[in-house]
C-alpha cells in the first residue's frame, strides 16, 4: 500500500505540556462536571443512610466515594507525573508515523501498531500539532514540523475527510 505522509515527531516536555493543556481545553470542563455530580450524590447517599441508620450501606457509599476519587482524580494526576518523568518526554523518544489510506503506524522504542481511522476516538488540531486520540485518555502527539513525506495542510485535508465529524479545529487565528 501507497504511504501517503511520514512524520517523525520527539517527545519533549515542551510536546507534552501542549499535549496537556489542549487535553483540559477538550474534556476539562465536562469531567469536572460530572465528577462534581457524582461527589455530591455519593455525599447525598451517605448522609442519608447515616439519618436512617443505615450505617454499613453508609460506610459502603464512603468506601465506594473513596474509590471513585481514586480512580477519577488521583490515579490520572500520578499517571501524569509519572509520564512527565518517563524517558518518553526527555527528548530522546522519537515517534515514527506512516499515513497510508486506511490506517496508520507507529513506531517507537517500545514496538509498532498499527490502527484504523475508523477506530480512532478524536482528531484536535491545534497550531503546532495533531492530537491523535485512540481514547478519551490516550493520543499520538503529531508535530506539525515533523512530516518528511506530505505537508501538515496536506495531512489536515487528509484526515479530516478520513475521520470527519471526530476532527476538531482549535487552531488560534492571529
Amino acid at each position: 500500500m501507497e504511504k501517503l505522509f511520514e512524520n517523525k515527531t520527539k517527545y519533549t516536555n515542551k510536546e507534552y505540556t501542549a499535549f496537556l493543556k489542549s487535553y483540559k481545553e477538550e474534556f476539562a470542563k465536562t469531567e469536572i462536571a460530572y465528577i462534581l455530580f457524582n461527589i455530591i450524590f455519593f455525599g447525598m447517599c451517605m448522609i442519608f443512610s447515616f439519618k436512617e441508620n443505615e450505617k454499613i450501606l453508609a460506610f459502603s457509599l464512603l468506601i465506594g466515594l473513596l474509590v471513585y476519587i481514586w480512580f477519577k482524580i488521583i490515579r490520572p494526576v500520578k499517571a501524569v507525573k509519572k509520564d512527565q518523568e518517563s524517558h518518553k518526554f526527555s527528548g530522546h523518544f522519537v515517534n515514527n508515523y506512516e499515513f497510508y489510506k486506511n490506517y496508520f503506524s507507529v513506531e517507537n522504542l517500545d514496538g509498532k501498531a498499527q490502527i484504523i481511522y475508523l477506530k480512532l476516538y478524536r482528531i484536535v488540531e491545534t497550531n503546532s500539532y495533531f492530537y491523535i486520540y485512540i481514547s478519551r485518555e490516550y493520543a499520538f502527539i503529531v508535530s506539525k514540523l515533523g512530516f518528511t513525506k506530505g505537508t501538515s495542510e496536506e495531512f489536515s485535508k487528509f484526515i479530516k475527510k478520513k475521520v470527519f465529524t471526530k476532527y476538531k479545529n482549535r487552531i488560534n487565528k492571529k
